[in-house]
């Protein structure tokens, strides 16, 4: 006989109007397993198990015509009650944090659940959407504290990857009497590029040398393995931080970084907020 067997959690709307919008989330219970059997769920979001086995999926042999199970938390925290066969439970999360199940009749609790019948749910907390790499930060970006010096930026969103121009200086200034024809002799340029994801992108530091200025001859160079490692994080359309870590020097930072201009931002808000 079909039974339904429901738990509803305590919701406080008021102190969390977020809840208002929350969503339900299915479980099928199979012969030897959850589908799915792993899920990352908003606070206040309800998950609902369905005994629903088709008897000729089951691993044992005889395969039985009927099948009972349940569903129970590790922690003893839920429980859809004794092992039953066709029938549905819900049960709403409302705490943070990793809740594991099992079925009583043909798992335990702590066990893999790729291995074995059980489940794992986790709660996260729902945030703002995280914001995203895009076209409108191509743009000239420096440290005021390190002002002569920056990064220009380049986003090929085709292809998921950032291009960075890093003009700096090298660490520590050269003897007094050396002198350049061109510049300033403790002058560097640095190149980076690579893949981003999110508001994140990881760079290879490249390092060319051996030019001279708008000359074919002799080749510059370019060591392809690369010189470290470039992290940008960009909290928004005018704000990023550069973590770094240069190989061959042993040195590694961070820089805090923002647009020189303001020109780029209407167009990088477009993109987040299309």
């Amino acid at each position: 006989m079909k039974h339904t067997i429901i738990v509803a959690a305590i919701c406080i709307f008021a102190a969390f109007p977020f809840m208002l919008k929350a969503e339900t989330h299915s479980v099928s219970v199979r012969n030897g397993f959850f589908s799915p059997n792993d899920l990352v769920i908003q606070p206040g979001d309800t998950v609902v198990w369905t005994d629903a086995p088709d008897p000729g999926e089951c691993s044992y042999d005889p395969c039985p015509t009927v099948v009972m199970h349940n569903v129970k938390a590790d922690d003893l925290s839920f429980s859809s009650g004794p092992p039953a066969d066709d029938w549905t439970y819900q049960q709403s999360f409302d705490q943070l944090g990793e809740i594991l199940y099992h079925c009583e009749v043909h798992s335990a609790p702590g066990k893999d659940i790729n291995s074995f019948m059980n489940g794992r749910i986790t709660v996260q907390s729902k945030m703002e959407s995280v914001f995203e790499i895009n076209p409108g930060l191509n743009d000239a970006w420096y440290d005021p504290a390190t002002n002569g010096q920056g990064f220009l930026i380049i986003v090929f969103p085709e292809i998921k990857q950032v291009f960075v121009a890093w003009f700096t200086f090298d660490t520590e200034r050269p003897p007094e009497d050396i002198m350049a024809f061109l510049g300033d002799p403790g002058h560097r340029w640095l190149t980076a590029q690579g893949p981003y994801d999110g508001n994140t992108a990881t760079l290879t530091i490249f390092v060319t040398e051996g030019g001279v200025f708008d000359a074919a001859e002799p080749v510059a160079t370019t060591d392809l393995a690369g010189d470290g490692i470039i992290t940008i994080e960009f909290a928004d359309c005018t704000e990023g931080l550069v973590n770094y870590e240069i190989t061959s020097l042993g040195i590694s930072g961070e820089i805090p970084i923002q647009r020189i201009v303001l020109d780029n931002v209407p167009l990088c808000e477009a993109f987040t907020n299309p």
